[in-house]
Order: structure tokens, then C-alpha cells, then sequence
């Protein structure tokens, strides 16, 4: 059972604040002349981020399944488009008027070859604990069929109200059987009881084990990969 908050590269407060300070420097090369990205407090970290980006390009990351669209839905396309990448991402919102929002930036910044945008409710699965809804795996199936992931990022559905802490816990279960011999998955908002939960569910269920980037995302991961933190 992991506590992720007594782990050695947990950063402190303030190292956090550097730690993104200094990322956002290294995102510029996605951000500047590119027209302007809504940012949201649920939004990835810019550690977080350039963490998740390093993986993809030092390790070929080349089929990525994302729950949760927005910002580094983004990033990660215009990552494969400026780098000529031959990966390409699938991202699962269960909002249909971001999804819509979404797939219109994708539309207008010319990368719907790298992303694939679908738009999959909230329902009531047996995957899930404590009665939380989650994404209709029905609309998953018909569009994963037949496809296998090297990366996960998971950052939704919703888990911040009370009750619904767990909400992201169908998640792995779901997907585990999807994922290629090397993968690796990212959680975000580690930092939060539930999120921390369901990692010590998902450890002691796939006997996997969870490291932490800063102080809000988690990673697992397998096969012969290179390290790829940015700081």
C-alpha cells in the first residue's frame, strides 16, 4: 500500500512554484505563435505536463488514450505535428459542449490527424465504486476496438466533490487489458485522498507500483523505458 505523500520526489510548496516556473519555459515552443489555449484550474500542472511530454517523445510513445480533454490534448498535438511524430492520441471527455469545444480547436489548429476527440457520458458501470458514474464503455468499445495503448493519462472524470472521490477508479480496469507490454499510465491529482486511494486499490490489484512527478501527478509504468522527468 503506497501513501504517495511521503515519497522522496514529492516536491515541497515552493519547489513546486519553480518546478512549473521553469517547465513553462520549456513549453514555449508550444505556446508561442500558437493562438491562445483556455486554461483551467483542472488543468495539468506545467511539471506535469512537460513530464507527460519527455515520455512521449523520449520513449516513441505512439498510440495514447486520454479521459479528460483540454489543454494537454492540445499541447500533445501540436507536440506530434512540430515533431513529426507518428503517434497519435485518443481523448474521451464525457462534457459534450468541451468535447464540441475541443474538437473545434483541434479543427482549427489543423492537427485532427494526431487527435481523435470523442465525446463518451457519464453512466452507471459495474466498473465503478461507491455508486460514481462513469464513461459509457459502450461509445469506448466501438472506438478502441481492436487498438492497444503504450500510454494512459488519466484526469477525469470529475473527482473533486465529495462522494465522488473515487470516480476515477474504473479506469485502469477498464483500460489495463489495452495497454502493450511497455506502457505507462498517468494519474493526476495524486495529491488528493481519493486519487491516493484508488492508487493503493490499483497496486494491490495489478501488483503494480506508483512513483510520483511533484506534487500532484503519479505514473506507473513497464518495459524498458528511459526516465524522463524534466527537473
Amino acid at each position: 500500500m503506497t501513501d504517495l505523500s511521503f515519497l522522496p520526489n514529492a516536491l515541497s510548496a515552493a519547489s513546486q512554484k519553480i518546478a512549473d516556473t521553469y517547465c513553462l519555459g520549456l513549453l514555449q515552443s508550444l505556446v508561442t505563435g500558437y493562438p491562445f489555449l483556455p486554461i483551467t484550474t483542472a488543468s495539468l500542472r506545467p511539471h506535469a505536463l512537460v513530464h507527460i511530454l519527455n515520455d512521449i517523445v523520449v520513449n516513441d510513445r505512439k498510440n495514447i488514450i486520454e479521459f479528460g480533454s483540454g489543454l494537454s490534448t492540445i499541447l500533445i498535438g501540436r507536440l506530434i505535428k512540430r515533431n513529426a511524430l507518428d503517434s497519435r492520441i485518443l481523448s474521451v471527455e464525457n462534457d459534450e459542449g468541451w468535447a464540441k469545444t475541443v474538437s473545434r480547436l483541434v479543427r482549427n489548429e489543423g492537427i485532427e490527424d494526431a487527435i481523435d476527440v470523442v465525446h463518451a457520458p457519464l453512466v452507471e458501470t459495474g466498473l465503478a465504486l461507491d455508486g460514481n458514474l462513469w464513461y459509457d464503455v459502450s461509445v469506448l468499445d466501438d472506438r478502441i476496438a481492436g487498438r492497444q495503448f503504450d500510454m494512459a493519462i488519466i484526469d477525469g472524470p470529475n473527482a473533486w466533490q465529495k462522494g465522488h472521490e473515487k470516480a476515477r477508479y474504473p479506469t485502469l480496469p477498464y483500460i489495463y487489458g489495452k495497454l502493450n507490454c511497455g506502457f505507462c499510465v498517468y494519474l493526476d491529482d495524486a495529491n488528493r485522498p481519493g486519487e491516493n486511494s484508488i492508487i493503493q486499490l490499483w497496486e494491490k490489484k495489478y501488483g503494480t507500483e506508483f512513483s510520483k512527478v511533484g506534487d500532484t501527478l503519479a505514473y506507473c509504468k513497464t518495459g524498458g523505458v528511459f526516465h524522463s522527468a524534466a527537473v
